[in-house]
């Protein structure tokens, strides 16, 4: 299952043109919403992955914005499967933001001007695509914590997912706990999928980290080993760090790239991981690439109430539970008290294929998950499901959006990574409820002067029908009209959608020809 391409992470698609409606461009009507560009006011930490014209690229950074439309200063780290990782410096640099919160960051380095489309969800955070039609990346960024730029700020035990490829070319997947202590990491564990080969878990002994002489105090970069593994780092507070990892000398691999957040009161029995979670994943298969999205209820051991649906590129989507369920369990793994190591399975008679899951939890509502199954390496996010009952009325409100993944063009038979964020506006009615605009890029199109594509107005419904269990027939739903600005066909997407709680959703794409998942995030709009 050797592949030079990405492993997709999911904070984090759709529009091609192996699906297309009625053509005809038009733009979207002007945004309102109370964003403004003296909301993005501060220094922010970064983080994307995705795909560049030689492969999977991989990159972490920060920058500062004035308030006013310019950036004045930063730095990024980026890696590529042909280009070592390296430490570029922004130089003059500037963003907008309109009333909704979309907007645009153009950064500055030695190698030119990088463009990206962004979309606030907040004053303090927002997601970000790379829309410039060469490379296509997504991602997050967050305010910055300047007063944990020390090394004993960044302090305890925290939970940690890094994804990508491995010193040989081979997917790679990675989730454990470790343990900072004033510059030594001296417990942990964490459990590594090559290839789809599974190392189980592996202690953490010994391990080091430290603040860069030049930039450690300024933007928050550091370096940290452990576990045969080394990483470049980035602090956006005292409990979230970015990580991107460092080839050898002489190569350009591996490039994994992930988040780690700070643990606070760990499950360490069964009984402490409780309730109903919902989770997403993405990742790579041993034919093609791979999204899950689901959830389920635990309860002393035992699972139930599972819904599932995995999407491989090219193949309708399939739901779970699609025969009859057994052998749903979970354990919270005693071997190593204190980790928030869970382990998760369950088989379904359809196919009588095994579903494994590990999390590591930071809490018992949040943490990271890697995808196990046979033939699989996939990792994402796992949060308690809260704030149920779900319905239309519930979850109205205005989101920001980043929905990422690969499609088929079946017009020029490519595939390419596909990157989309934007704003929508949900209403309580029971239909046409959905209407925004978004940015994309989308690099397996004909025409390549297209594959970048700004402003394109969407209109839709979406509709809740619960918490996403098949217990009232029907799963949740997204349908997603957008039209091409350029005067291209417009497209519908369509998306199973699981609740998670007031202000997050998953969803995953149910189109044959697409390999897509992401989130809605609720606004905090400014005052």
């Amino acid at each position: 299952m050797k592949r030079f391409t990405l492993l997709l992470i999911p904070f984090i698609a759709f529009f091609a043109v192996s699906c297309s409606g009625g053509g005809g461009g038009s733009t979207p009507p002007p945004p309102t919403g109370g964003f403004a560009n003296s909301s993005l006011k501060g220094q922010y930490a970064f983080i994307m992955t995705g795909q560049a014209p030689d492969g999977f690229i991989a990159r972490i950074g920060s920058f500062t914005a004035d308030g006013s439309g310019g950036i004045s200063g930063g730095l990024e780290l980026v890696s590529t499967a042909t280009n070592a990782l390296q430490i570029l410096q922004f130089t003059a640099s500037n963003y907008s933001v309109q009333a909704d919160g979309r907007g645009a960051i153009n950064l500055t380095n030695l190698t030119g001007t990088i463009s990206f489309s962004i979309t606030m969800t907040s004053t303090t955070s927002g997601y970000i695509s790379q829309t410039d039609g060469i490379t296509g990346t997504s991602g997050t960024f967050e305010l910055q914590d300047s007063s944990a730029f020390t090394p004993t700020a960044i302090n305890g035990p925290f939970v940690f997912d890094t994804s990508g490829l491995d010193p040989n070319g081979n997917v790679d997947s990675i989730v454990g706990q470790f343990t900072l202590n004033a510059q030594t990491i001296p417990t942990g564990v964490f459990d590594e999928n090559v290839d789809a080969t599974l190392s189980g878990p592996q202690t953490i002994t010994n391990g080091t980290y430290f603040l860069d002489s030049t930039n450690g105090s300024t933007v928050g970069l550091g370096q940290m080993s452990f576990g045969g593994f080394l990483y470049d780092f980035i602090i956006v507070n005292s409990r979230k760090i970015h990580l991107i990892e460092v080839p050898g000398t002489g190569s350009d691999l591996p490039i994994t790239i992930g988040t780690a957040i700070g643990q606070t009161a760990a499950p360490t029995t069964n009984a402490a991981f409780n309730g109903s979670y919902a989770f997403l994943t993405s990742g790579v298969g041993t034919t093609t690439f791979d999204f899950k999205a689901g959830r389920f209820t635990a309860n002393n051991g035992s699972l139930s109430a599972i819904a599932m649906d995995e999407k491989l590129l090219g193949d309708s989507i399939t739901q779970i539970p699609k025969g009859t369920l057994s052998a749903m369990t979970y354990d919270v793994d005693q071997n190593f008290p204190g980790s928030g190591r869970v382990t998760i399975s369950f088989l379904d008679s359809s196919n009588s294929k095994p579903y494994q899951f590990i999390a590591y939890m930071a809490s018992a509502s949040q943490g990271f998950i890697q995808d196990n199954g046979p033939g699989i390496v996939g990792d994402g996010q796992i949060l308690a499901q809260t704030s149920g009952p779900f319905s239309n009325s519930s979850v109205a409100g205005d989101y920001g959006f980043n929905w990422t993944g690969v499609s088929n063009n079946n017009t020029n038979n490519t595939t390419g990574e596909e990157d989309f964020v934007g704003h929508v506006t949900v209403t309580s009615a029971t239909s046409n409820n959905t209407t925004g605009a978004m940015d994309y890029s989308e690099l397996n199109l004909v025409d390549p002067a297209k594959v970048g594509i700004h402003n394109a107005p969407l209109s839709g419904a979406l509709t809740i029908n619960g918490d996403g269990t098949t217990s009232t027939g029907n799963r949740n739903t997204v349908s997603v009209n957008a039209t091409n600005p350029n005067g291209g066909p417009s497209s519908t997407f369509n998306f199973n959608l699981y609740p998670v709680n007031s202000s997050t959703m998953f969803v995953i794409e149910t189109d044959k020809d697409h390999c897509t998942g992401g989130t809605f995030t609720r606004q905090i709009t400014p005052p």
